[in-house]
């Protein structure tokens, strides 16, 4: 028994040693991405800065900023967007300093004999490099450097791009974080300097810890090793405790992240159950040495019972201390075979909130939290017949309902003949590691400021959203954000003014986009936008990215109230696209903020698009829709004419069609005015001055018996039609002109009926209760539905011409045109076909009843002077 019990010991001191080097291991991949995320920044700023001297806008760069005075202007602006960016500079091939963000740079002082120089100036092929942390020319600060070489059009060195970075923000970072007990972090470079430790303090003395050199032998051989990560068990050389340590690499970085737990602390679970197996092994051999002693000398009975009440006093005294031992800070249960609970202890309470007499005799499974499906306990269970136990961090539910999590250890107990006989299970509750955990991740992964993704994230979320684009084959957008006057608030009203005004815009901003887009904020005062599965048509998803953008810009005109005094916030927007799969992550940043910086060009609430060509799409459609806005007032519309006729050729009336005289592009068709007009709403004041030139005209031929009988056709838009005084209007518009109302006829489309389809119908009821008729136009290609046509007070049905057009070589295009012509007569409404052009086209049509018509065959859309309101025939 003793010895499967010492067994048993050594394996489960094995195994939570392991546990211990994966909690800790664990523990230091989220540091890794915490610490790599915050040189992301610097490392987004480098690459736009390299993009823009490496491509052909370097020339253009320099010529707009005329001087080197200009050069560190930008490069000041770059700087101060970024917390831990203390200052960035460009030094030539020599290493003497061309231009720097520092208000006293010092121009032409000969740095090559900076450690960060020296590898650049040895190694040509080197084009980046963080430097380990380097010592001030005073001493006085430490920084780490990021140097990236700046090339030619030739590929030749033209310099190098420095970026000095402040080390002291992770150590204030680390100063924020919940650490658990035992546990210590630290980050160190490669030559074994210290840029931050935590806990920061050894028996109440804080550690100056920045630039401490380390002496610690297994560090120093895991850094000369190469390998990417290790653990070992080892004593901290900064304050003596033995802890089992994880250590691993910051990608290319030259630092290193060490996490620790003491060994105590990570074995304390181990040390209370040898205590508890112990002190079980002892009084089971104390009571069996009792029962042996009694057979062996029952015959002399008062020596025997003399022993047994000794030995009886002695069992009992170790009972009190099992007993004791029983109620340890761990919680623990014991079961039967079945894992119905027969005993607990008070730290199972403290923890689950279930007293002793609540659990007895109930399964195990009451604690269950539901989060864990049927395949994780049934593994659980094999594992502990297995392998005599398991443990593993697992999610329980308290009695008020509260879920938790717990390290849950469950052994199972087995008599001398190998039976099993009961189960014991310990746990201790983790929530507070667990938050730990996250707190770690959230500064990884999310902007503390804001509570937005960082830049890391939405790096991670673009790589994932550049793959779906590549399979799905829809576009995705990404568009920077750059408030103006943030450096200004800064400077006024000084830094807490400026996260508040940080918080402030993010709201908004998060406000405006949907669930599934991605708002960060990237540093500074900078946010990006990443926007995905926009349709794959590229035109058309940039206008809607357009729509997105002024949108951003829109929320952002509200003031800010900041100390009492309101702050006009205005911000310039760059967008690029994505799709191809050739388009790396990083491409695709840079393409953003070259947008970024064009925009920031042309001043406040720009949007300006990376790609040229659609850039230049874009600003057509812009003058275009500036030029919309303009030719209301400056008489540049007209009314065309296009002749409706009946079967003898007679005309009957004409559709009023919009043209546009644009003074430099000539006339415009409605197929470019009508999407952007009803897009801006503008189509509302321009619907209204088509229906009143109609209007006019037919009050003009009302004095005239040839043509007092024509009707006037007009289209209308939904988005004018939903216009809640739309009826007023039109009634105001006839009682002005002095037009018939039944010689107006109003063209609907069927989206209009989509929704609010009884506000549509009471709308026209209205209106044709004075008179006023409809025609239902482009029927047949849209939601036509039987079931509201019928309600709908219509006077025509008009045919698409999409469907006259095949109706003699396409069998179901005449068919329909038939079915739409039957279904006329059969509800009593007229019906016209639009679109004819040929003679067969309108016999076919006479001969299945088909009594109006409108097309080339009869006439094009003129000007009213020269429309022919005599019969229209063929040729």
């Amino acid at each position: 028994m003793t010895g499967t019990l010492g067994s048993l010991m050594v394996d489960q001191y094995q195994r939570d040693l392991a546990v211990g080097r994966e909690r800790v291991a664990a523990r230091a991949d989220l540091v890794v991405e915490w610490v790599a995320s915050t040189f992301e920044t610097s490392d987004q700023i480098m690459a736009g800065l390299v993009h823009l001297f490496d491509s052909p806008m370097r020339a253009r760069l320099l010529d707009l900023q005329e001087s080197i005075s200009g050069l560190e202007s930008h490069l000041r602006q770059r700087s101060d967007e970024f917390d831990n960016v203390e200052a960035l500079s460009i030094l030539d091939d020599e290493g003497r300093l061309v231009a720097s963000s520092r208000p006293d740079p010092g121009r032409g002082q000969d740095l090559s004999e900076r450690p960060y120089f020296r590898p650049f100036a040895e190694d040509p092929d080197l084009d980046d490099r963080v430097s380990p942390l380097v010592a001030s020319a005073d001493g006085d600060v430490y920084l780490l450097v990021q140097v990236r070489r700046l090339q030619g059009d030739d590929g030749q060195s033209r310099g190098l791009l420095v970026a000095y970075l402040d080390p002291s923000m992770l150590a204030q970072t680390l100063e924020e974080l919940s650490m658990a007990r035992g546990e210590s972090i630290a980050i160190i470079d490669t030559r074994m300097q210290l840029l931050a430790r935590r806990p920061a303090f050894v028996d109440d003395v804080r550690l100056d810890v920045l630039g401490t050199q380390v002496v610690e032998p297994s560090t120093r051989r895991f850094i000369d090793s190469g390998e990417e990560s290790t653990s070992l068990r080892t004593l901290s050389p900064l304050d003596g405790e033995e802890r089992v340590y994880a250590f691993q690499r910051v990608g290319e970085l030259p630092l290193v992240v060490v996490v620790g737990e003491e060994t105590d602390v990570l074995l304390a679970d181990w040390y209370h159950r040898l205590w508890i197996l112990g002190i079980v092994a002892l009084v089971i051999s104390t009571l069996g040495g009792l029962a042996l002693r009694h057979y062996l000398n029952r015959l002399s009975l008062e020596a025997e019972l003399r022993r047994r009440v000794v030995e009886a006093r002695h069992a009992e005294q170790e009972l009190r201390i099992s007993a004791t031992a029983f109620e340890t800070h761990l919680g623990m249960v014991i079961t039967d075979a079945q894992a119905r609970i027969l005993k607990v202890n008070d730290t199972f309470t403290r923890i689950t909130g279930y007293s002793e007499a609540e659990v007895l005799g109930r399964n195990l499974s009451l604690l269950s939290s539901g989060r864990h499906d049927e395949a994780f306990y049934r593994h659980l269970w094999e594992r502990v017949r297995e392998n005599g136990s398991w443990q593993g961090e697992i999610w329980n539910r308290r009695r008020n309902g509260e879920v938790y999590p717990e390290w849950l250890t469950i052994s199972a107990v087995h008599d001398e003949a190998g039976e099993l006989t009961h189960y014991v299970a310990t746990f201790s509750d983790i929530t507070q590691r667990k938050a730990a955990e996250e707190e770690i991740h959230q500064l990884a992964f999310y902007d503390p400021l804001t509570g937005l993704p960082n830049r890391w994230l939405m790096l991670a979320r673009l790589e994932g959203l550049l793959k779906d684009s590549d399979r799905n084959g829809q576009f995705g957008a990404l568009l920077y954000l750059d408030l103006n006057n943030f450096r200004q608030v800064n400077d006024t009203q000084g830094h807490l003014a400026g996260d508040h005004l940080l918080q402030q815009v993010a709201l908004p901003l998060r406000q405006v986009l949907r669930a599934t887009d991605i708002l960060a904020r990237l540093g500074g005062d900078e946010f990006a936008v990443l926007l995905h599965d926009l349709g794959r048509d590229q035109a058309q998803v940039a206008l809607a990215v357009e729509r997105i953008a002024y949108k951003l810009l829109g929320v952002l005109q509200a003031p800010v109230l900041l100390n009492g005094v309101e702050v006009k916030v205005t911000a310039s927007l760059g967008a690029t696209l994505y799709r191809d799969h050739e388009t790396t992550p990083e491409q695709i940043l840079q393409q953003a903020d070259m947008a970024l910086f064009k925009a920031k060009e042309e001043g406040p609430d720009t949007l300006r698009f990376f790609d040229p060509t659609m850039q230049a799409q874009l600003q057509q459609r812009a003058r275009l829709e500036a030029d919309l806005r303009q030719a209301l007032p400056r008489g540049e519309f007209r009314l065309h004419y296009q002749p409706q006729v009946d079967t003898g050729g007679r005309m009957i009336g004409a559709e009023a069609l919009l043209r546009w005289e644009h003074p430099e592009r000539g006339m415009v068709s409605p197929g470019e005015i009508i999407p952007l007009a009803e897009e801006n709403r503008l189509i509302v004041p321009i619907g209204g001055w088509v229906l009143e030139t109609a209007c006019r005209q037919l009050a003009v031929w009302a004095a005239d018996p040839a043509t007092a009988d024509l009707t006037i056709s007009v289209n209308v838009s939904p988005v004018q039609f939903r216009e809640s005084d739309f009826a007023a209007r039109v009634l105001a518009i006839l009682a002005r002109t002095g037009a018939r109302p039944e010689r107006l006829k109003l063209e609907v489309t069927e989206s209009l009926f989509v929704h609010d389809r009884n506000e549509a119908r009471n709308t026209m009821q209205g209106l044709r209760e004075h008179g006023v008729t409809f025609a239902m136009d482009d029927f047949g290609t849209g939601y036509s539905s039987l079931s509201y046509l019928k309600r709908l007070p219509l006077d025509q049905l008009k045919i698409d011409q999409s469907f006259v057009r095949d109706l003699l070589e396409d069998k179901a295009s005449a068919a329909i045109v038939a079915s739409i012509i039957a279904l006329s007569e059969s509800l009593q409404l007229e019906v016209i076909a639009e679109g004819v052009e040929t003679e067969d086209q309108r016999a076919w049509l006479t001969a299945h009843g088909c009594q109006a018509f409108q097309g080339y065959l009869f006439g094009r859309p003129v000007p009213v002077e020269a429309l022919d309101v005599g019969p229209l025939h063929a040729g």
